[in-house]
């Protein structure tokens, strides 16, 4: 069965990848802020949580973007298509 994804939500969108990006971001900053703690001999927890504000926010205003030019896109030119399938009995 094809179907096409016609509309995607920006805000809803938006909201629930910037969380995920913000799980694979911390790890990242976590080890910024131990590299700078070995170099520097302190730890600059002020930079750290506006890093992670700024970059959550400005994610979210490009992912929103986005959302909207998928949408201007599919509504154009049509959206992605995808293939769904019925599972089989055993799984």
């Amino acid at each position: 069965m094809r179907k096409q994804i016609s509309y995607i939500a920006p805000g809803q969108t938006a909201k629930s990848l910037i969380l995920i990006y913000l799980t694979f971001s911390v790890p990242i900053v976590l080890l910024a802020v131990v590299v700078a703690f070995f170099r520097y001999g302190e730890i600059p927890l002020g930079t750290v949580f506006s890093a992670l504000i700024f970059n959550a926010l400005i994610g979210f205003v490009l992912l929103w973007i986005a959302c909207h030019a998928y949408n201007w896109v599919a509504s154009r030119f049509g959206g992605i298509e995808i293939v769904l399938s019925d599972l089989p009995e055993e799984v």
